[in-house]
């Protein structure tokens, strides 16, 4: 009877490890098979993003050293071959860690859009701040060489003050980007 017990343990543990070498070979054929379109579908969707904050007809991706000596990707926007801006890409803290703040710049220093790719902030408040004009407010205003100021260069949201100063936060560290490639062009 002992014998009968390890055989059959042995007989399923051997099926249970072809099943999953099947599955996983499965999974990883899938990958591979979908890597580039999934790629591709997600360049779209990045760039239909940067469209939203800035008018463009190709975007040339750019780095640059950061404050901290990380790699910082941001784009140049084209329109006719020409540099009319870039585009900031940047992880900050709103109400939650995680609030990934898009800010589009004109070549001559003025922000022609924000948006929110991504967040985990509580349930509507990156939409509260959007329909409280948070990101229109920053629309054609100049970079301030010390960055915005909540409450006395744009307005804040009311009942989402902790989101709003994360979105300023975003948008003051892709102005000082900005002014980092200025200083580096001259």
């Amino acid at each position: 009877m002992d014998k009968k017990i390890w055989k059959d343990t042995a007989v399923a543990a051997a099926a249970l490890a072809i099943i999953a070498g099947g599955v996983t070979a499965a999974l990883a054929g899938t990958n591979a098979l979908t890597a580039g379109t999934i790629a591709a579908r997600n360049e779209e969707a990045e760039n239909q993003a940067r469209l939203q904050v800035i008018d463009a007809d190709d975007f040339e991706k750019r780095t640059l050293a950061g404050d901290e000596g990380e790699e910082v990707v941001y784009y140049e926007a084209l329109r006719d071959g020409e540099t009319v801006g870039y585009v900031f890409t940047v992880s900050t803290t709103g109400k939650s860690a995680g609030l990934t703040v898009m800010t589009g710049i004109s070549a001559d220093g003025k922000i022609t859009g924000v948006t929110v790719t991504d967040d985990n902030e509580t349930a509507g408040y990156v939409d509260k701040v959007k329909d409280g004009g948070l990101f229109e407010g920053f629309q054609d205003k100049a970079v301030p060489d010390g960055g915005f100021v909540l409450g006395e260069d744009v307005d804040g949201v009311s009942q989402a003050t902790k989101t709003s100063r994360g979105v300023t936060d975003g948008v003051n560290r892709a102005a000082a980007y900005y002014r980092q490639i200025q200083k580096e062009a001259e």
